[in-house]
C-alpha cells in the first residue's frame, strides 16, 4: 500500500489517536537537515496529533502513556544496538514496547537499514526484528524495493508494508566559488576554484566504506579531492585513524571529523561536483537525499531504494568495484575536461 502521509497512515490503524509518541528523540534545532523533524514537520505545532518524542533512555513513557490514553500510537525508528553496553538495555526497551501494544496501543516501525551496519549480533537482531514486526500494526518503508526485501527477511506478509517517500531536505545553494571559499576559510581545506570535488558527507562508519573510494582515487591517480565530513561513529575510530594516514600521505584527501553545523551543509554541497556513496548495504539514505536535493551528480550503489533511481540523469549506479572505479574515472575525466 502507497500513502500519502504519515496521518493516512495513522488513520488506518486509528481514526480515534490523538497522540503519536516518536522513537527516538525529535532534533528540533536542525528543522533542514533533521531526518524526523522533516518527517514529521506537517504535524508537528498541528491540530490533528500531539507528537511526544521520547529518547532512548525513557521508554517507561509508553507504558505510562498507554495506560493513560489507549488511543496512542507508538512510531520507532531504528530498533538496533551496536555493542554490548546497548545491548543490556534492550530487555526493558523491548518489555516497554510490548505492554504499550498488549495494553491497547498501536505501532508503526519505519525500516531504515535490512540489518544493523556494523553486522554484529546479527542473530540476535533478527529475532527481535522478527518480534517487532508481529507486534507492529505497519511497517513503513521508503520504497517498494524495500518492501519485497524487508517482508521475507522480517517473514512479514507485503500486506502489511506502507510506502511513503524519503522526506525532501529543504536546501540553500550558493555559488561554487563562494563555498569553497567558506570551506577554506573555516575548515583549511586548500581547495583551488577549478579543483574537481567529491564529497562523502555524514557518519563515518565502516559500512559506507569510505576508504574504498580514496583508495581509487589515490591509486587510479584520477585528478580530483575527496572531502569526508562528519562525525566519526561509535565504534569506528580504527576507520578514522586508517582515513588520517591516507590524509597525512596524500593531498587529494581531506578528512572533516566532526559535527557539520547546519548552516555550514549548503558549503559543502554547493562546493562538490560529484556526491559519492559506497554503501555495504543501505535500504534508504538521508544523504543520498540530501545529494538528490541538491541536484547532484551521484555515483552511488544499486542497493536498496536506490535502484529506484536508476533513470534519473544525474545518477549513475554500479553494481560492482570495477563499476564504481569506471563511474569514477569517467566522470570525473568529464569535469576536469
Amino acid at each position: 500500500m502507497e500513502a500519502s502521509s504519515l496521518s493516512e497512515i495513522y488513520e488506518s490503524i486509528s481514526k480515534d489517536a490523538d497522540i503519536i509518541y516518536v522513537v527516538p528523540l525529535i532534533r528540533h534545532t536542525h528543522k533542514k537537515t533533521d531526518y524526523l523533524y522533516l518527517l514529521y514537520e506537517d504535524l508537528i505545532g498541528s491540530d490533528s496529533y500531539e507528537i511526544k518524542s521520547i529518547s532512548i533512555f525513557h521508554h517507561f513513557k509508553l507504558v505510562a502513556g498507554i495506560l493513560t490514553n489507549r488511543k496512542a500510537i507508538l512510531h520507532y525508528h531504528w530498533l538496533e544496538f551496536q555493542d554490548f553496553k546497548s545491548l543490556l538495555g534492550m530487555p526493558w526497551k523491548m518489555l516497554c514496547i510490548y505492554l504499550f501494544q498488549l495494553f491497547g496501543g498501536h505501532i508503526v516501525w519505519t525500516l531504515h537499514n535490512e540489518f544493523p551496519h556494523n553486522q554484529k549480533y546479527l542473530g540476535l537482531h533478527r529475532y527481535l526484528h522478527k518480534k517487532m514486526a508481529r507486534w507492529t500494526d505497519i511497517l513503513h518503508v521508503h520504497c517498494s524495493a524495500a518492501v519485497s526485501l524487508m517482508s521475507d527477511r522480517l517473514k512479514a506478509p507485503k500486506e502489511k508494508f506502507t510506502i511513503i517517500p524519503h522526506p525532501d531536505f529543504p536546501t540553500d545553494p550558493i555559488p561554487k566559488s563562494t563555498a569553497i571559499s567558506h570551506l577554506n576559510k573555516n575548515y583549511d581545506c586548500g581547495i583551488d576554484p577549478d579543483d574537481t570535488i567529491l564529497l562523502m558527507f555524514g557518519n563515518i562508519s565502516r559500512y559506507k566504506q569510505i576508504e574504498e573510494i580514496a583508495d581509487i582515487l589515490i591509486k587510479e591517480e584520477l585528478s580530483s579531492k575527496l572531502i569526508i565530513a562528519g562525525p566519526v561513529k561509535k565504534g569506528n575510530m580504527d576507520l578514522y585513524e586508517e582515513l588520517i594516514s591516507k590524509v597525512n600521505k596524500y593531498n587529494c584527501i581531506k578528512l572533516i571529523a566532526e559535527f557539520i553545523p547546519e548552516e555550514h551543509v549548503p558549503w559543502f554541497y554547493s562546493a562538490t561536483d560529484i556526491c559519492v556513496f559506497n554503501y555495504r548495504e543501505i535500504l534508504s539514505s538521508g544523504g543520498f537525499h540530501m545529494a538528490e536535493s541538491y541536484n547532484k551528480t551521484i555515483i552511488a550503489p544499486n542497493i536498496g531504494c536506490l535502484s529506484e533511481t536508476k533513470d534519473l540523469s544525474n545518477i549513475h549506479l554500479f553494481t560492482n568495484a570495477d563499476e564504481l572505479k569506471a563511474l569514477l574515472r569517467v566522470k570525473i575525466t568529464e569535469l576536469n575536461g
